[in-house]
């Protein structure tokens, strides 16, 4: 999605930041995607129907879309709030979120977010009241360090201006 398109889907302001994991780990991945496309590609040179060759094809194929991907923006700090990506809870999801990633998208206001859990894994939301905090998985743990203290900052910058109305 573009950022216009973030802009209008969720009513969320500006959006003054775009991060994406960070470089180590995004180069990571690709070289991984990368090691196991090659050997599916090695073992289709052994093959000799289009039948037999199919399930490698497909495997590089998800290789190939998976390096693709690694770019991909998993968060957006707006002039309202967080819109981030969101776990996806079963295999359905997941192939969903291959196709459609905007539907993984969520929209969280700065007044809703309670904490984000030490891993980076999950997003408490609500009121530190009995059942008034609800989680949300996230796919923020392979952020760089500069862009999560960023996010921290924000979150506080937003509830600070809270307190002080």
């Amino acid at each position: 999605m573009t950022r216009d398109e973030v802009q209008r889907r969720f009513r969320c302001g500006t959006i003054e930041e775009a991060y994406e994991n960070s470089k180590l780990f995004s180069i990571f991945m690709q070289l991984l995607f990368t090691g196991v496309g090659m050997y599916f590609f090695w073992l289709m040179l052994d093959e000799v129907t289009l039948v037999e060759r199919l399930d490698n094809i497909a495997v590089l194929l998800f290789c190939l879309w998976r390096i693709h991907r690694q770019r991909d923006i998993i968060c957006y700090v707006t002039e309202k709030g967080l819109v981030v990506r969101r776990q996806f809870m079963s295999l359905q999801e997941f192939y969903n979120e291959q196709i459609h990633e905007e539907k993984s998208l969520v929209f969280l206001p700065y007044k809703d977010i309670f904490s984000i859990s030490d891993n980076w894994q999950e997003i408490q939301l609500g009121q530190a009241t009995e059942g008034g905090i609800a989680v949300l998985p996230v796919h923020l743990q392979f952020l760089s360090k500069k862009h999560k203290q960023h996010i921290i900052d924000r979150i506080e910058q937003e509830h600070d201006d809270d307190d002080a109305d």
